[in-house]
């Protein structure tokens, strides 16, 4: 097993993950558990997705968030409804084609969903919120000249800052370029970063993203924050993560 893991987090980070987690075992262990749990709840999940209420026009900051590779708005069904229950009531979503479509693609449609927030509520600044592959598609349009001083805050959710080696097993181009080195890791370090506080959230033990140091923005200005151990979709499910998420709107956005 500690030969699989050096593998997969990477040559010298085994020992410090283990000192953080407290072995190994155990945080593997939940890690897988979560997983599971996490492919047990899409189907519900897009069920409630599908029978949403239809949202109205919400005063404050509005909040989008954009979901990851393969996924799709419903991915934030419980997200939603821990932001709303904390306050935030102006929740949007951004839905992308991330299985015949590329990164360009997506991070056009974010551009025009954001074009459109501005012209909407042209005294509010807005956040981001991305999961995964949406955090850089949000990385990638939140460092656009025209919204460096419109985004308030940035948060990421097990983003491959940098890449993934996972990725050279990816069935699309969307997913092999975001092999470390590729277009998509190049896309989004080629971009500057908005003029807003900024988080990124991880698991030591993340199941998609690896080694270990893909999933730290390496930039000053940014914060980072490990949440327990736990499988990647799962983030978006864990409370502990939404309250990391609540914690941070709430003592960094105005």
């Amino acid at each position: 097993m500690s030969f699989f893991l050096s593998r997969r987090f990477g040559p010298g980070h085994l020992p410090w993950i283990r000192r953080q987690c407290g072995g190994l075992l155990y945080p593997t262990f939940r890690s897988f558990v979560t997983a599971m749990w996490a492919e047990m709840m899409l189907i519900p999940l897009f069920i409630a997705h599908l029978f949403r209420k239809k949202g109205v026009r919400e005063s404050g900051p509005p909040v989008v968030m954009v979901h990851g590779l393969y996924h799709n708005a419903s991915a934030w069904v419980i997200m939603k409804r821990r932001l709303a229950k904390a306050g935030f009531f102006n929740l949007h979503t951004y839905q992308y084609n991330s299985f015949t479509k590329d990164f360009t693609n997506a991070a056009t449609g974010l551009s025009a969903k954001l074009d459109e927030l501005v012209a909407e509520y042209p005294h509010e600044k807005i956040i981001l919120i991305g999961h995964s592959l949406g955090g850089m598609v949000c990385r990638r349009v939140a460092g656009y000249g025209r919204y460096r001083h419109r985004i308030g805050g940035l948060v990421t959710l097990g983003t491959p800052h940098h890449g993934s080696t996972l990725a050279r097993f990816g069935g699309n181009r969307m997913a092999r370029e975001l092999i470390p080195g590729r277009a998509i890791p190049q896309a989004v370090e080629d971009m500057p970063d908005p003029d807003c506080p900024r988080l990124a959230i991880y698991s030591l033990i993340d199941d998609f993203v690896f080694p270990l140091p893909m999933l730290q923005p390496a930039r000053d200005g940014w914060r980072e924050q490990v949440c327990s151990p736990m499988g990647h979709v799962w983030m978006l499910c864990s409370r502990e993560v939404a309250e990391m998420v609540v914690g941070f709107l709430r003592g960094n956005v105005r």
